[in-house]
């Protein structure tokens, strides 16, 4: 059993256009629980969504923006660097990277929203920014996102929020 796991000896993978490195699996801790080393790059937005997995975030760099709306209230607030941001199941969500360094967390949710990454990971070579979504990924985004049940905004959904899908 390895206990320690050396983060640097793993491997990074594009998804839709951010970085996401896979830590602790739950192959791994043979728990329901995964850790992944993510990146926004600057400028970068992940649209408005919802999944009954929570996500919590521990911002390692750069701010970050959050949308959160549970029904109750909604809203945007900035994270910076040492805060961690805990994004409830079934609550619809956006991040963005309104900077111009690329934002690093720590993501710490279940097993099946990691199940969920894995199928939408693409290798990447060490240090090379992800690229930007095709529509190929953005199609294969929404039929894995159906598949699990998750729910991702529409252009006017995002839009009301202040993010522009293009």
């Amino acid at each position: 059993m390895n206990a320690i796991i050396h983060s640097a000896e793993e491997p990074l993978f594009a998804v839709v256009g951010t970085l996401l490195q896979f830590v602790s699996t739950p192959e791994k801790n043979r728990a329901n629980v995964s850790v992944m080393r993510g990146g926004i790059p600057p400028r970068a937005v992940i649209p408005l969504h919802s999944h009954a997995d929570p996500e919590i975030f521990y911002l390692t760099q750069g701010t970050m923006d959050v949308f959160q709306d549970d029904g109750i209230s909604s809203g945007w607030q900035t994270a910076t660097v040492g805060d961690v941001v805990t994004i409830a199941g079934r609550v619809k969500h956006a991040l963005r990277n309104s900077g111009s360094t690329q934002v690093v967390t720590v993501l710490v949710s279940e097993k099946r929203l990691y199940q969920f990454f894995r199928e939408l990971a693409k290798p990447l070579e060490a240090g090379a920014p992800p690229p930007v979504p095709t529509p190929e990924v953005m199609q294969q985004l929404f039929e894995v996102a159906a598949r699990y049940g998750y729910w991702i905004g529409s252009p006017s959904e995002n839009k009301a929020i202040g993010i522009d899908l293009g």
